[in-house]
């Protein structure tokens, strides 16, 4: 019983991952001033489409870094 639950837990922990990042919509910021006014920001959606989980992590390969010139 008790492994069971541990591993619906694990299961339903890894869903968000599974998911990846959602569109993100263009919002307000809104503040509350001292006086009772209230400032409105607006914040604009990202550009383009939401970044993958690989760029998420950030991948690490050998092919994009420089090299070292040892000639000089």
């Amino acid at each position: 019983m008790t492994r069971r639950l541990l591993a619906l837990f694990g299961t339903l922990a890894l869903v968000p991952a599974m998911v990846g990042p959602l569109q993100v919509e263009a919002r307000d910021f809104v503040a509350m001033t001292c006086g009772g006014g209230v400032l409105s920001v607006p914040v604009p959606a990202p550009p383009g489409p939401p970044q993958g989980p690989c760029c998420a992590k950030g991948c690490h390969s050998d092919s994009k870094r420089k090299r070292l010139d040892r000639s000089q």
